[in-house]
């Protein structure tokens, strides 16, 4: 009898954990990168060994920065040659479900750090509270954001799914990687609903793809991205920056909420 209630005792903790693990203030959406950048390298030369003509090239090379380069970037800004203690780590969006406060972290099992500083905490509502700085469009203000039902028929199935879109604006700066996208977001608006010490709350959430273009620096004097170039390595390469930001489907945590940048 006494071994039942062992038995029973622990799968009413193993339940109840599990239950916890599904609950919370936090809701979290992994955030996914995917920037190329641009930028001229140094002259290359080819000498014309008949004419003795010199003709010079100038080389246009590209570099992809995707979420693993930015974790490395703020995490190198963090701890310095200690920086692999973030390796693998995910970028992510965490929203308090109470009070609608924002921040973005670096977060790897279980742990986190705030890293909004990083985005210029320039944040709020899908990266769009800092637009007016770089757009002055007459009827931004007026027309954006978008929202409305939009009827997606899959076979049989009919759902009504609430989509949301606006002008982004968005920063990353790092010792050794700075970037800028101008463009616009769009996504489906989700109800996000979590139970935590049996208090319910509740907030609508947008899933989003942010598209925009803008400018890139890129530091290789820390040999973290270093690139060969025959005439040696200059400084900083800038250039044209293009890309996409992924939020992914909102999802709750059990830890303390974000208190906002």
């Amino acid at each position: 009898m006494k071994i039942m209630r062992c038995l029973f005792l622990v799968l009413a903790l193993g339940f109840g954990w599990c239950a916890q693990r599904v609950q919370g203030q936090t809701s979290e959406q992994v955030m996914s990168f995917s920037v190329l950048c641009q930028y001229v390298t140094n002259y290359s030369s080819t000498t014309n060994l008949t004419t003795q003509v010199v003709t010079h090239y100038v080389a246009l090379e590209t570099v992809l920065l995707n979420s693993a380069n930015l974790v490395k970037a703020m995490a190198i800004d963090l701890l310095n040659t200690n920086w692999t203690q973030w390796a693998g780590a995910a970028i992510v969006y965490e929203v308090n479900m109470a009070n609608g406060a924002q921040g973005i972290y670096m977060r790897l099992d279980g742990r986190q750090t705030n890293v909004s500083s990083f985005f210029g905490n320039n944040l709020t509502n899908i990266f769009s509270q800092n637009v007016n700085n770089v757009f002055t469009g007459s009827n931004y203000a007026t027309s954006l954001p978008l929202g409305g039902n939009d009827n997606d028929q899959s076979n049989t199935e009919v759902t009504n799914v609430n989509f949301s879109g606006n002008l982004a604006y968005l920063t990353f700066a790092s010792g050794n990687v700075s970037f800028d996208l101008f463009g616009y977001s769009q996504g489906p608006v989700v109800h996000g609903s979590g139970y935590l010490d049996g208090k319910l709350y509740e907030r609508y959430l947008q899933e989003a793809e942010i598209v925009g273009a803008g400018t890139f620096t890129l530091n290789v004097t820390t040999n973290i991205y270093l690139i060969a170039t025959t005439n040696g390595t200059p400084t900083n390469y800038t250039g044209v920056a293009h890309g996409t930001v992924f939020l992914g489907v909102p999802y709750f945590l059990t830890n303390g909420p974000p208190s906002g940048p």
